[in-house]
């Protein structure tokens, strides 16, 4: 009985500390925005990751291409990936900690598509005087 009364007295200990794995986790990611247009439908960009977090521990960087980490980190208060991709739709950057399954923070890269369709650009200009 002492056994289990002891367990339930540390068992909220190990659960908050599982909680507050990564709560002061910032990501950072540059650039977060892809312009395109009809002549450019991507953007060869290169991103810079840089993370944070006030406690050591084993933490990987996941984003939405491949299902494997980008990278891990093992016993580590910070650090940064530089990563070259094509852009042609919206993706994210995301850290986890022990428990894959958990994003401590998250990161979201934006493609703007800028149409050229609009019938102003292609309107052709007259001058003052021309009566045809």
């Amino acid at each position: 009985m002492r056994l289990l009364l002891a367990l339930a007295l540390l068992l909220p200990a190990f659960v908050l500390a599982e909680d507050q794995e990564g709560d002061d986790m910032r990501l950072t990611i540059k650039p977060v925005l892809c312009i395109t247009d009809n002549r450019n439908p991507s953007c060869d960009m290169s991103f810079l990751v840089v993370w944070e977090s006030g406690n050591t521990g084993y933490y990987c960087l996941f984003n939405d291409f491949i299902e494997a980490p980008v990278r891990c980190w093992s016993e580590e208060l910070a650090g940064q990936l530089s990563e070259d991709r094509i852009v042609r739709e919206n993706f994210s950057y995301w850290m986890t900690g022990s428990n894959p399954d958990r994003r401590l923070a998250e990161v979201t890269v934006e493609v703007l598509h800028m149409d050229s369709d609009d019938r102003r650009r292609r309107r052709r200009t007259r001058h003052v005087w021309d009566i045809n």
